[in-house]
């Protein structure tokens, strides 16, 4: 973040700390940065329990094959069941697929998709793209989503959530900051702020920056 080149900012020392978050020197300035990643929990429990489907199918297919494939899954958009019977439910459909490509294939090289007209033949499944050919084993959920505007009252709790940590500082500084990061490649991160209207936002912090991790850009919301 201090690094952005369209920010300019001449650092002289950053130290991490605990509260606030890190004190930097900055023009000259000795200024107090809290850091915090906007990340929605509800979102990225769903996109946890994706994940887990998948690593349990790997680990139950290595341990009976010890085959190393690349396999790239996509569940369809609608919500996934929780609890332990839909979670092995879930789990069997991924292993599944996998043991079938695999032992239909294991004879040779292989680069296997699904074709679009086959969608729905898969419970839970909407697309994979799974090959034997890169000596090394990843499977990950994989697909596009839409990104959607931030929740302006979820923002304005998370800044107040940080906002507490500044009556607890030991001391006092020229300028009390909060830096918010998003965009990691995950739904749960990825937050549209074009169009919102950031002059409702009312805080103690003296600035407030916006960092989008993967695209390096900064925007100054206050």
């Amino acid at each position: 973040f201090v690094s952005n080149e369209n920010l300019k900012f001449l650092v002289y020392d950053i130290e991490d700390s605990e509260t606030p978050d890190f004190i930097v020197n900055i023009d000259k300035k000795i200024i107090s940065i809290e850091h915090t990643r906007l990340i929605n929990p509800q979102l990225q429990e769903e996109e946890n329990y994706r994940d887990r489907i998948i690593k349990n199918a790997q680990l139950r297919f290595e341990d009976k094959y010890k085959e190393k494939l690349y396999a790239l899954i996509t569940f369809k958009e609608t919500k996934l069941l929780g609890g332990k019977n839909s979670e092995k439910n879930y789990t069997d459909e991924v292993y599944n697929l996998m043991e079938k490509i695999y032992l239909d294939n294991s004879k040779f090289e292989f680069r296997i998709s699904s074709k679009r007209s086959r969608e729905n033949i898969l419970d839970t499944i909407k697309s994979f793209s799974v090959d034997n050919t890169r000596n090394f084993s990843h499977w990950q959920h994989f697909g596009a989503y839409l990104v959607e505007w931030i929740d302006m009252n979820w923002l304005k709790g998370v800044i107040s959530k940080k906002e507490n940590n500044i009556t607890k500082y030991p001391k006092e500084f020229d300028e009390n900051w909060l830096l918010l990061v998003s965009d990691f490649g995950t739904k749960a991160s990825a937050n549209r702020t074009d169009f919102i209207d950031f002059s409702v936002i009312n805080s103690d912090f003296d600035k407030i920056y916006l960092y989008s991790y993967r695209a390096d850009e900064v925007q100054q919301i206050k």
